[in-house]
Parts: structure tokens; C-alpha cells; sequence
């Protein structure tokens, strides 16, 4: 894939994932606003309500997207492609500020080292599920009432969504979540509870994700943090898109 499809893939599945997550989260919705997707969870966290314009989206178009996010009465946010700098100021002049740089990587089939032989691998079930919470909630540094009602029951019967929780000790560690989208793999929830990290679980879990995939999977794609940024170049991700993170705000 050249490098601008992999920038498209990524972002049809960054788009895509939240698109389905929106419809099983009670309370979520989604649609296409003037050709922009746009998907609200509910909660009342800007990261979980968002918009994924295109680089060449109208200021008009984008004007009814924030029209619609408004009526939502949740904080949200816009995913504005760096260098879109119409489109930027277009969700400047509607009240909508820069908080943050949004780095995405996608990665190719290619040899994928064995995980740590401590650690172990397992599918979420309804069993295992409020674990796999509690243990999100540790990495991240999230609140309960944010995690669960992002991760409902229905998450774990849809045949396009996957959560692995890692086992070290007899103890959860870390937890994973992929989207598939096609021949594309989207990771994300990558965590590893503060006592458990520098010992490699966090690439282990990123590695479980497209290895689950196969065969088949023809990209796998990512939206890095700060900290797990350098981890996913080590790794051999390569960075296919940037975001402006456009927020409104906290009263939406």
C-alpha cells in the first residue's frame, strides 16, 4: 500500500471503530454529517465524541458538523489532518481550540517476536470482562463509570471487535482491543497496569493483536499517545497521519 492509502485505511478505521462502538454503547449514535462521520458515545469526555472531517471538507460542511456535536451537549472533539489549515481555522472560528497533536502509524505484514514466555494471552469473555476493565482502568488512570460504560457486554459479541487481557503472576497486567475493518487491524487500548511496565507486555500486547488476525490482515493501524509513541517506532510503525485535535469546550 503506498503511503497515502495507508493514511486512508487508518483513518476509515479510526473512523469506523468508533462508528460501531457508538451503536452498542447505550445511549451512542452515529451518522454522517454533510459527509463527515461522526460518532458520541455519551460520555461526557471530548476524546469520546468526535468527528474525522477530511483535508478538503468545506468550512460550511464543518459548520453543520459542530451544529450537530453542539446539539449532543457533550464535550467532543474534531479531527482536523495537519495541514488542513482552512479547515483548522474554520474550527477556530467556531470556538473550537488546538489541545493536542494526534500521531496515527500503520504497520505491514512482517516477522512478529514471541511474546514474554511469564505472560499469557487470553480473549475477553463475560467472564473475564469487568477484570479487563478494572485492569484499563489501571493503565489508562480512568475512572470506573468512563471504562464501563465504553466497554459494554455487547463489545464482546461483535464479530469485528476483539479485547485480550494479559496474564502475569496469576494477575491481570495489560490489556488489548482490535477493530477489523476489512483487511485492516486497528489497535488500540494498549495499557499496562504502572507496576507491570518496562518489561516488554506493552509490545507483546500490540504484537497479540494483528497475530490473532491472521491470515489475512493486510495493515494494522494505531493512534499513539506520548508514551507509547517511541514504543511503536521501535517497533516499526511508521507514522501515516497527524491530527490537529480540535476540542470544544468542557460545557460542549
Amino acid at each position: 500500500m503506498t503511503p497515502d492509502e495507508q493514511a486512508r485505511a487508518h483513518d476509515a478505521n479510526f473512523a469506523e471503530t468508533y462508528r460501531i462502538a457508538s451503536g452498542l454503547i447505550p445511549g451512542g449514535w452515529s451518522e454522517e454529517v454533510a459527509g463527515v462521520p461522526v460518532a458520541v458515545t455519551g460520555l461526557p469526555v471530548a476524546t469520546f465524541n468526535a468527528a474525522w472531517p477530511a483535508a478538503d471538507t468545506s468550512p460550511t460542511a464543518l459548520g453543520a458538523v459542530l451544529e450537530r456535536l453542539r446539539d449532543s451537549g457533550l464535550p467532543f472533539v474534531v479531527h482536523v489532518p495537519a495541514g488542513a489549515h482552512a479547515l483548522g481555522a474554520a474550527a477556530a472560528g467556531g470556538g473550537l481550540a488546538v489541545e493536542a497533536r494526534l500521531p496515527c502509524f500503520a504497520i505491514e505484514p512482517g516477522p512478529m517476536p514471541d511474546p514474554p514466555a511469564e505472560l499469557r494471552i487470553e480473549r475477553v469473555t463475560d467472564g473475564t470482562l469487568q477484570a479487563f476493565r478494572r485492569t484499563t482502568e489501571s493503565g489508562f488512570g480512568m475512572p470506573a463509570p468512563i471504562v464501563e460504560h465504553f466497554y459494554p457486554p455487547s463489545m464482546l459479541h461483535d464479530e469485528r471487535l476483539r479485547a485480550f487481557l494479559g496474564w502475569m503472576d496469576g494477575r491481570p497486567v495489560a490489556t488489548a482491543f482490535s477493530s477489523r475493518t476489512g483487511d485492516v487491524v486497528g489497535i488500540y487500548s494498549i495499557a499496562t497496569v504502572p507496576e507491570a511496565r518496562r518489561r516488554g507486555i506493552g509490545a507483546a500486547m500490540t504484537w497479540h493483536l494483528p497475530r490473532d488476525a491472521d491470515p489475512g490482515w493486510r495493515l494494522g493501524v494505531l493512534q499513539a499517545s506520548e508514551m507509547g509513541r517511541p514504543l511503536y517506532e521501535r517497533m516499526g510503525f511508521r507514522l501515516v497521519r497527524e491530527f490537529d485535535e480540535y476540542t470544544s469546550p468542557a460545557n460542549g
